[in-house]
């Protein structure tokens, strides 16, 4: 096994990291290319969660003893499933950052402690609900992060050619979400490019590729 590796151990978190924990490695090893045959599936990943995440509601409702019981198991059995899937994905991936990052694991890697962070990929510009919205989405690079989220809007030839590094990146957004971060208020027909980077408490990560979308 590579020193480069996703961790999996996730029997001794809190709940409600671990149910964190969860969402995110089900949001990045949905349709991911590199896994395209995840073991455990991730049906019995999603159903392991709804059931833990049930569980937990209502034992913090009821206070039962019983319910204690099924809320411990199904948490045990959630954290035995994403221990198995971060087996299988640092077999698939046999230590390549590029592709660990990917799962929404937790990345080992031998480095020092008080790193800045890495550079998020998978950036997707998609449509809004409105004419005038985008969603940018990219793969999570892992807990206590906040990401900017720069972009520009090219709207006409007069002013600089699309992909010329004299696009004003004036504009951005700051979250600590990697999915469905909406921007709004984005003119009829332009393009829009954008970037993102990673920020913690040791630093700034670099930017990621360029992104762009025509707004219809």
């Amino acid at each position: 096994m590579s020193y480069i590796r996703v961790l999996g151990g996730f029997g001794q978190h809190r709940d409600s990291v671990l149910l964190v924990e969860a969402d995110i490695v089900l949001t990045a090893m949905e349709g991911n290319p590199h896994f395209p045959d995840p073991t455990p599936s991730l049906s019995e990943l999603e159903s392991a969660y709804n059931e833990y995440l049930m569980n937990l509601a209502r034992v913090n409702w009821t206070r039962g003893r019983v319910d204690r019981e099924l809320k411990r198991e199904s948490k045990a059995r959630l954290a035995t499933l994403l221990g198995e899937l971060a087996a299988h994905v640092n077999f698939v991936a046999k230590g390549k950052l590029s592709i660990l990052y990917t799962s929404g694991f937790p990345v080992f890697t031998g480095r020092k402690k008080g790193m800045v962070p890495g550079v998020p990929t998978g950036g997707r510009l998609s449509d809004g609900r409105l004419l005038d919205e985008i969603r940018f989405d990219f793969n999570p690079l892992g807990r206590d992060l906040t990401y900017e989220c720069r972009y520009a809007v090219w709207t006409s030839y007069d002013e600089v050619e699309p992909h010329s590094p004299k696009l004003q990146w004036e504009n951005s957004l700051f979250t600590t979400r990697s999915r469905n971060n909406v921007i709004k208020g984005m003119p009829s027909r332009s393009t829009v490019f954008i970037k993102v980077r990673a920020i913690n408490s040791h630093g700034t990560g670099d930017w990621s590729d360029i992104v762009s979308l025509r707004i219809r």
